[in-house]
Order: structure tokens, then sequence, then C-alpha cells
């Protein structure tokens, strides 16, 4: 009998008027030890900003690993390429807080070497929970013919946090949501959820030592993203494969696309790997592509690269 193999599976070219976010999770290797990783993938999306009409870059926490100056300084070293490029939106993770950070505190650097005015001078930029301090902030932007806002969300977030964010979709009825936060989705395509004993919790934000209360991926779905129009949330933190998936309805009807992407766990602290979501002229296909500017290489697994669809 004939068999025929299937032809390899590779990632499309991009296309011409679609737009792109690029996501950075989890560089606290690359702070620590291997910076010119962090380089290398910010030197990239600047390089690339406009042939990709990369619009949003998105860090979602662990910048760095110990909380330390000479990190934050490496860090900032390579957002800083970015400026005047790329609007970026950074959150904290649980590397980024307390001392040689063990999240016992929610104090960070991250402020110290991200300076609040420079941020606040983006055009994008909508504000912050507290003023002077980018631990909670959120941004506007259009693209693709719509209203986009970013609500980017400390590690664990606080009630107070959750207050202040749906506070801040009411006031925004008309946009699609993208909410970034460090600790949400689990590598088993699950939301963490403390209250689930039937499947693993490692690492959950309820199980750090971080004061003021913190909430975890299914409370935080619960309590924010369910009541507003968010199209997408994502995170990093979970090791394993680094990746997971789920999809939900929030209650006003709008598809959910939730992801975890991580990359920490490869050679070299993440081989620069970045994720990439290409947005389609369509305006309702994205496609999510894993790719190394180190490499120039994507890589082809099912959960790496794949398409979603916008309602």
């Amino acid at each position: 009998a004939l068999s025929v193999t299937p032809p390899p599976r590779k990632a499309q070219p991009f296309v011409e008027g679609s737009w792109t976010i690029a996501v950075l999770p989890d560089t606290q290797v690359y702070s620590l030890r291997v910076p010119g990783m962090f380089l290398t993938q910010t030197a990239w999306i600047v390089n690339n900003a406009e042939a990709l009409n990369i619009r949003y870059v998105l860090h979602l926490g662990d910048i760095v690993d110990d909380n330390t100056p000479v990190e934050w300084k490496r860090a900032r070293e390579a957002m800083q390429l970015l400026h005047g490029v790329v609007p970026y939106a950074l959150v904290p993770g649980n590397h980024d807080y307390g001392p040689s950070g063990d999240a016992s505190t929610r104090d960070t650097l991250m402020n110290e070497y991200f300076p609040f005015d420079e941020a606040a001078a983006m055009p994008t930029f909508g504000g912050a929970m507290t003023p002077g301090m980018l631990d909670n902030t959120y941004h506007l932007f259009e693209a693709g013919g719509k209203k986009w806002i970013i609500i980017a969300l400390e590690w664990g977030p606080r009630d107070e946090t959750i207050a202040w964010a749906n506070r801040v979709m009411r006031e925004h009825p008309d946009r699609l949501g993208i909410l970034i936060t460090h600790a949400y989705m689990n590598n088993n395509d699950r939301r963490y959820d403390h209250t689930d004993t039937d499947h693993p919790q490692h690492y959950n934000p309820h199980h750090y030592k971080t004061p003021g209360g913190v909430n975890d991926g299914e409370e935080l779905w619960q309590k924010l993203v369910r009541k507003h129009n968010f199209a997408l949330t994502l995170n990093g933190h979970v090791l394993g494969d680094g990746t997971g998936y789920l999809k939900s309805v929030t209650d006003t009807g709008q598809v959910c696309h939730q992801m975890l992407s991580n990359y920490q766990m490869r050679e070299l602290g993440g081989e620069a790997y970045l994720r990439l979501l290409e947005f389609q002229p369509d305006g309702r296909t994205i496609r999510v592509k894993s790719y190394s500017p180190l490499y120039d290489k994507h890589l082809l697994e099912a959960d790496q690269l794949f398409e979603l669809k916008l309602d």
C-alpha cells in the first residue's frame, strides 16, 4: 500500500496587511546570566517592527531572577532598545519581588529601573493603579480596525488590584481586552486553581508568602476576565513544556483565548524564543508562533504553532 508522508509543518510567512504583538515571557535567566539573549530579542523586534507591523511588546513578568540592581540594569538596557520604536507593557513576576526574588514582599527595583514618567510618555499609556508605579497599568491602542485595551497586572493580583481593573474595563466598554499577568494558565491547559486538589498546582501564587492576598487564574477569571470583553489572556511563569491554552466564553459572549508561553527551561535560559501573535487582515484569525531570532527558527509543535479565531 502507498503510504503518503504528510508535508512537514512549517510557519507561514508574514501576510501583508497583518499586524503583530510580540510577547516576552520570563527573561529571568537572561537578566541573571545571559543578557545577550534579551538584547537579541529586543534588537530583533526593533529591526522587524516595520516589516511585521509590530504594534506592541508585552513582557509577562519574571523580568529578572533575584531582584538585584545588576539584573535590572541589564533588563533595562534590553527593553530600552524599544523606546520610540514600539510601545511596551510589562508586569512584575514573583522573581521581580522580594529579597533575592522570593516574592515574600511586594518590594521591587522595577520602578527604579523603569521610570514611571518614561512609560507614561508613551502615547498608548492609559494609566496606573498607583501613581508613579508600573506594577499595575493599562494601555490603549488601535490596530486592525479594532480598539484594544491591555490590562497589565502584578504577580498574584490583590483584590484591590482586581477592583481597579474592573473599573478600568467598565470605563472602556468599546474595547477588546488583553490581560497580561505572570501566573494564570497552567501547563495542563487549565487555569491555576488552588481549590482544585485533583490537578497539579505547582507554583500557584497561593503557595508563596506574598503579602496582601493573591488571586490565581481561576479567581482572576471569576472576578475579572469573565465580566468583560477580554479576547486574550497571556501569562508565563509555568515550567514543564511551558505551554497551555484554554478557550472560554465570557459573560458578554466574547470568546477569550487564554495562553501560557514560557521558554526559560530551554538551553541558555530560553534560546531567545519569543511568542508572536500575528493578527491577519481578515480581522479574525491570529497566527500564533514561537520564534527564535538567535536561530532564525520556529518551534513546530502543535502547541507552539497554531491559529486562533477572534469573534
